[in-house]
């Protein structure tokens, strides 16, 4: 089943007309016609499911009947990612990835040696995270904030710090696990380069605790999902914990 994001649905209406782009792509591309099942997702935890009701026939303007709501809580401890964007399409490799193993925010952050320096958050990069959600059936919506210089971000950020660090220097053990429950975490990941001094100094005066993954350095569109995936055993383990004390 296909699914489409509507941001205006509410969880509550049985009926959706889709946004002129995600019409399009479901008469156009995929073909779809009335009686087909569809999924709707609007980023907020709902997730309907129904079908197609009625298309006019230049198909920009389609109604879904939705038959079935779901609405789901958000699980875990919230992560947020700090992230120095990679050049071009890798940053499109990052936000999926980001998106898909359930990342709450994301705040692409300008490093010192930073490859890429974007005005702002782009249009492109929230079509990722869209896309994202709807193949990965994700039904939250990360929170994208726009570019922001380093020392902002840091001096802004209540989660509990972890950073990617180069292989040899991590640290796995978990720091104030009542804060990590209240506040969330922040992962931290430089630019090809690495952070400047002056950035690892910060990050080892803000409490955070270094990560590795493997024996090598990774390019940042790879350390985002491996070292996400390292942090979410962490986070997973200080739950179980929380829950059997």
């Amino acid at each position: 089943m296909h699914r489409f994001f509507c941001s205006e649905w509410d969880g509550s209406a049985i009926e959706v007309v889709l946004p002129l782009a995600e019409a399009l792509h479901a008469t156009r591309v995929l073909r779809l016609r009335e009686g087909d099942a569809v999924g709707i997702l609007n980023g907020r935890g709902f997730v309907g499911t129904g079908t197609i009701r009625s298309t006019d026939r230049r198909g920009a303007e389609v109604h879904c009947e939705i038959l079935e709501v779901r609405q789901h809580a958000r699980v875990g401890i919230p992560v947020r990612l700090c992230v120095a964007p990679p050049k071009g399409k890798n940053m499109d490799a990052v936000l999926r990835a980001a998106t898909e193993l359930g990342v709450a925010r994301i705040t692409p952050v300008l490093c010192r040696y930073g490859v890429s320096r974007p005005d702002g958050a782009k249009e492109g990069w929230r079509e990722q995270l869209l896309a994202a959600c709807k193949q990965s059936g994700n039904p939250w919506l990360p929170e994208l904030d726009v570019a922001t210089d380093f020392g902002s971000v840091l001096s802004s950020s209540e989660e509990v710090p972890f950073v990617g660090a180069v292989p040899g220097t991590g640290n796995a053990s978990l720091p104030e696990q009542a804060r990590l429950l209240a506040k969330g975490a922040a992962l931290w990941i430089g630019p090809e380069g690495g952070f400047s001094p002056e950035e690892q100094e910060a990050l080892q005066q803000a409490g955070a605790v270094a990560l590795t993954v493997g024996r090598w350095i990774l390019r940042v569109e790879t350390a985002v999902p491996a070292l996400l995936g390292r942090l979410d055993g962490i986070l997973s383990g200080a739950q179980l914990k929380n829950a059997r004390n």
